[in-house]
């Protein structure tokens, strides 16, 4: 098996006049199966607006475990099949473009992890990113433009690949990843994420009998005391940055909404809970763990007239737009 691995990267600024400079990348990260290869930066005044001549993407295998069985996959036809599964085809094309990006950017960052011993992402939205095989689609030209139209664009933080975390929509605002997963990450923070109001996700309302609540919750938190009536349970609730909960005191004990979420199979944990004598109504806004990326949000700024490379700068802060190109032996 070919050694896989990153030697450097080489990128320039998207939009600014910089001169491009050779990177560090963190031990491990990896470029995806092949020959050992160079992500090499070449010096320019601006930033390319145009892709290379010679396609990154196209140059770029990755490995994908597909339903038990690893098949290989240039890096633009993989990103095809990530966008047809994860955003619908009638986005804008700017918003299209970030998601391209975003993902781009998360597939080699979860190459160079190692996270697979026998492939280099899998197709579970799950563990690593959606998967839809094109002869699903009867129609994915605008998947393809928005990949073809990046090519060898990724987002780095300070020389690195980012975690490109994205999720469907926010109820407004995202979540900061300390928030949700307890470590801080300076480009993943909160931020507003308007227009996301005609998602067709974005709010969801569920009733659970009192003998319901208790069921969900009582087996993983038997220190919760959820005797009486659900109106007796609540107490203390804080917020985070980006109105999900903190920490709520339920029947006593205290919870953090992340646990709330997975105990009763919400769609966020932006929640609302509105206790009645005989049960609970609750109500969600925003789908996902809203860290990072809103796909929803993305859409609405592309409508708004922004750029592909603005919706990714305002999601990820701190962030940079490089280009990744191929140097080395062929």
């Amino acid at each position: 098996m070919i050694r896989k691995f990153f030697a450097a990267l080489g990128c320039a600024v998207l939009g600014a006049a910089v001169m491009l400079l050779a990177l560090p990348l963190l031990p491990g990260q990896l470029l995806p199966h092949g020959r050992a290869e160079t992500l090499a930066a070449t010096e320019a005044e601006t930033a390319p607006a145009e892709p290379a001549d010679e396609p990154f993407d196209g140059a770029v295998t990755l490995r994908v475990l597909v339903d038990g069985a690893v098949c290989e996959q240039t890096l633009h036809d993989y990103l095809v099949c990530v966008l047809l599964a994860e955003v619908p085809s009638g986005f804008a094309a700017e918003a299209l473009k970030a998601q391209a990006c975003a993902a781009r950017t998360f597939a080699l960052r979860q190459a160079g992890a190692g996270k697979h011993a026998e492939a280099d992402v899998c197709a579970s939205a799950a563990c690593c990113q959606g998967w839809c095989a094109p002869e699903q689609w009867p129609e994915h030209a605008a998947a393809e433009a928005a990949v073809t139209e990046t090519d060898g664009l990724a987002v780095v933080y300070d020389g690195q690949l980012i975690d490109a975390t994205y999720f469907s929509c926010s109820g407004g605002r995202t979540e900061a990843a300390v928030a949700v997963w307890g470590g801080e990450i300076p480009y993943l923070q909160s931020v507003p994420s308007p227009g996301e109001e005609d998602a067709p996700r974005e709010t969801e309302t569920l009733t659970f009998t009192a003998e319901e609540f208790r069921d969900r919750i009582t087996p993983a938190r038997p220190d919760a005391d959820l005797s009486g009536t659900p109106e007796t349970w609540f107490g203390t609730v804080r917020y985070t940055e980006g109105g999900g909960i903190g920490t709520l005191e339920l029947g006593g004990a205290s919870f953090t909404g992340t646990e709330l979420r997975r105990l009763l199979g919400l769609r966020s944990t932006d929640i609302e809970f509105s206790p009645q004598e005989d049960g609970v109504t609750v109500t969600t806004h925003g789908f996902g763990h809203r860290v990072g990326l809103s796909q929803y949000g993305a859409e609405a700024m592309a409508r708004a007239g922004r750029r592909f490379d603005e919706i990714l700068l305002h999601y990820y802060q701190g962030t940079e737009i490089r280009r990744l190109t191929l140097d080395g032996e062929k």
